[in-house]
């Protein structure tokens, strides 16, 4: 159903801040995008938000559909989170059997160097964006985009995207909720790292420090721990020799050149490391760095910050902290921590990331998708091109990194209501008929019910049904979706 040049103007407008005479209501979309340098506020309805329980399976899934909530209300919040982060007893047949389609995530590496990286990106984009609609295994899927954007690969990167495919495969995903040492050491040694962060320039006679700066940065100690230029470069030399083969019948597999490795004597973070360590130096930094005080509280902090607040509660930190000590680094004891804690149920809102919103969308609109290129291009023009963010520090985490990226958002809300977004099918008569209504009022109602945490305030109500009518049509109830999509309540979770 296309909607008319007249409606999308006035969409436009209510999206744009109130150009439509005699309504305001998206005006406060505008106003997020000039939030003050302190950053973007939710909506002052936020106040009115639902049930805890709703509240907090908006950050623990990419959108809580109702048989979701139906599911945590019956277990009781624990209980559900229990369930998700035991994700292999989780039936995922039917996600499963969409990602049937696709080639390339499943790949062997022999098969995957011989095609051109253009053909290779599409379908690790559409497997991500499948898994995050449809798979029953929520908290699992935010846990690798959390590790994806952690050990952050682009594909963008020439050689880099037949790698990606298998780092995400046999790296981030069998590890996302393992063991953080053993998901440190494969990404360590993950020839998709090693190209992107050049370690195959990384030799004895001309060191390369990239790969230890990040490593050190982003990894595991993160800024302000303490470590000093020296570090990095002792670090760097730990790395030497460290490769990924070419050409022939091995191409793309990681591979050790003891020629090219720096065996002396090498000091860093208080520590010696003697003299003709070759390939087994990188174990021992691998040791050092989990054994530093300062990485179980970096993870912590990052965790923290994805699923509570921009401003992450130093309390829990530290608990979070300790929870990585006392299990070795095991990621499920700090997710415990996290979830479970008091700051989970009254923390502040935080604004979507593209992915959040996109997914979310479609999961709670019941739309069907392939995952495909218009949907990607719609994350792309949002800010979030899956696995292509151009530095190695992962895409942002704070609200105020995405708040400038509302009219992308406007152009997604109303193309995936009026079905003109390609590859996905939404069922707005299914839709309007389950809902009951008859009217606009009572339409708008029914789609704050599903898709935020607080109800339609009366005035925004009547400003919207004085802009679209009130008689519902399938044309003004594409447009009243759209609106609801785009408003500042749906960009917040």
């Amino acid at each position: 159903m296309a909607l008319s040049r007249r409606s999308l103007l006035a969409g436009g407008a209510l999206a744009a801040g109130g150009a439509l005479a005699g309504c305001g209501y998206l005006g406060e979309l505008g106003a997020v995008a000039s939030a003050s340098h302190s950053g973007p506020r939710p909506p002052v309805q936020w106040e009115q938000a639902a049930d805890k329980t709703r509240r907090t399976l908006g950050r623990l899934t990419y959108g809580p559909r109702p048989e979701e909530l139906a599911e945590a209300e019956a277990l009781g919040l624990t209980g559900w989170i229990e369930t998700q982060l035991a994700p292999a007893q989780l039936d995922d047949r039917d996600c499963e059997l969409r990602l049937q389609r696709l080639d390339t995530p499943f790949m062997d590496l022999s098969l995957l160097n011989e095609l051109r990286p253009e053909n290779i990106g599409p379908d690790l984009r559409a497997a991500t964006l499948l898994r995050a609609i449809y798979s029953r295994r929520q908290l699992y899927e935010l846990m690798v985009e959390f590790w994806s954007d952690h050990f952050s690969v682009s594909i963008e990167k020439e050689r880099v995207a037949p790698l990606k495919v298998i780092d995400d495969r046999e790296v981030i995903r069998p590890h996302a909720l393992g063991s953080f040492a053993e998901l440190l050491w494969a990404a360590m040694g993950s020839p998709a790292m090693l190209i992107y962060l050049d370690n195959q320039r990384n030799h004895a006679a001309s060191p390369n420090e990239n790969y230890a700066r990040e490593l050190l940065e982003l990894h595991t100690l993160g800024v302000g721990a303490g470590y000093t230029q020296r570090d990095v470069r002792e670090a760097a030399r730990c790395l030497t020799g460290w490769s990924v083969d070419e050409e022939g019948l091995w191409r793309g597999q990681q591979r050790f050149e003891p020629a090219q490795h720096d065996g002396g004597v090498k000091e860093l973070l208080g520590q010696v490391l003697p003299a003709g360590g070759g390939a087994h130096d990188v174990e021992r930094l691998h040791g050092l760095l989990l054994a530093h005080p300062a990485t179980p509280r970096f993870i912590a902090a990052k965790l923290v910050r994805r699923f509570v607040a921009d401003e992450p509660p130093p309390a829990l930190i530290e608990r979070a902290a300790e929870a990585f000590r006392r299990s070795n680094g095991a990621i499920l004891a700090v997710l415990r921590a996290v979830l479970l804690a008091p700051e989970l149920a009254i923390a502040p809102p935080k604004f979507k990331r593209p992915l959040q919103l996109v997914a979310g969308a479609l999961r709670q609109l019941g739309a069907a998708s392939d995952g495909g290129a218009p949907v990607q291009a719609a994350l792309a023009a949002m800010g979030q091109p899956l696995f292509a963010w151009p530095t190695p520090d992962g895409f942002p985490d704070r609200s105020s990194a995405w708040s400038g990226s509302l009219l992308p958002r406007w152009q997604f809300a109303i193309r995936l209501a009026s079905g003109e977004l390609e590859g996905t099918q939404l069922d707005l008569a299914g839709l309007i008929a389950a809902s009951g209504a008859a009217t606009m009022g009572a339409w708008l109602q029914r789609l704050s019910g599903l898709l935020w945490d607080a109800p339609l305030p009366p005035p925004v109500a009547a400003r919207l049904i004085a802009a679209l009518g009130q008689e519902l049509t399938s044309e003004r109830a594409a447009l009243g979706l759209a609106s609801m999509l785009a408003a500042p309540q749906y960009q917040w979770r």
